[in-house]
């Protein structure tokens, strides 16, 4: 007998941010057009004016999309009956993977920045990035969000990233890793 159960079709907006998501990994926001993103998302390009009312709200929803899986996948890696360290290398760990798996474009806060540094909606969004990365590693280590400890320990993450974007070489963010471990 047939199932009756149909599968969920994604809303066009879902698949416009999915089409977005993966062509501005690839290939960057400012080189990737509208007819691109819509084409991937196999919709008209009326139903992308319906969804975001111009690409730079396409953008700054794709970063929203963006903070909201690295605040979840940062929580699902942690566990806080790990000490410290277990739990500050796992953040590195996972990085260091993404690399090798060839899934990491760099961070999508950043290149937002650097292609639209005069946007304000991106510029605050990178912003409510970076407060969740400070707070979630500040988390990690048990410590105010403001001491020296956590900005160091950001500061590792920034470099780790940087270098995971511009060598492709897990081993640079395994060795910012090691020297966080080194910090705590």
């Amino acid at each position: 007998m047939e199932s009756t159960i149909a599968t969920p079709v994604p809303s066009a907006r879902a698949r416009l941010l999915e089409s977005a998501s993966r062509l501005f990994h690839e290939h960057g926001i400012n080189a990737t057009g509208i007819d691109p993103v819509v084409r991937g998302a196999g919709v008209a390009k009326a139903s992308l004016y319906n969804n975001f009312a111009s690409k730079e709200a396409l953008v700054v929803a794709y970063l929203e999309e963006e903070l909201n899986g690295w605040v979840d996948h940062a929580r699902a890696l942690d566990d806080p009956r790990c000490p410290p360290r277990e739990r500050v290398t796992a953040l590195f760990e996972a990085l260091a993977l993404s690399v090798e798996s060839h899934t990491f474009y760099g961070c999508p806060f950043t290149n937002a920045v650097i292609e639209l540094p005069e946007c304000v909606s991106v510029r605050q969004v990178a912003d409510r990035y970076r407060a969740a990365v400070r707070t979630h590693i500040s988390g990690l280590v048990q410590e105010d969000p403001g001491t020296t400890i956590v900005s160091r320990l950001v500061l590792l993450y920034d470099a780790a990233i940087t270098a995971a974007k511009v060598a492709r070489d897990a081993a640079l963010v395994r060795e910012a890793g090691a020297m966080a471990q080194e910090l705590l």
